[in-house]
């Protein structure tokens, strides 16, 4: 299962957030809902880790992540799964669709942390 990553092309930084994922076939049917933690977060995306890989091949997956007291939805794309360590699966993604204001609690998030 392991494919290639590509590089990142955003500043990423290691945090442990839960994050509710909902993926659908190809014929539009909810096919996976699980819920996992990111090991990594940009402003681009994030590396989620979870129990299992996704199931088609549609790489379009709807993201509920938890930073803070906020709860953002942002539309993603699977750009890379592999097997991690301890049997979980990596799954990188990147956003597609985020809010403005979604974006701005990220971008606060991640300045936050160099401070």
């Amino acid at each position: 299962m392991t494919e290639k990553r590509p590089k990142p092309r955003h500043k990423r930084l290691e945090t442990l957030n839960l994050v509710s994922l909902s993926h659908k076939d190809v014929d539009g049917r909810v096919d996976l809902e699980i819920v996992g933690r990111t090991l990594d977060l940009s402003e681009g995306g994030i590396l989620l880790e979870c129990s299992q890989p996704v199931p088609s091949d549609n790489k379009e997956v709807e993201v509920v992540l938890g930073i803070r007291e906020h709860v953002i939805k942002v539309m993603g794309e699977i750009v890379h799964m592999r097997d991690l360590d301890d049997e979980n699966v990596g799954l990188g993604i990147a956003f597609k669709e985020i809010s403005p204001d979604d974006a701005r609690i990220i971008t606060d998030f991640m300045s936050e942390d160099e401070d």
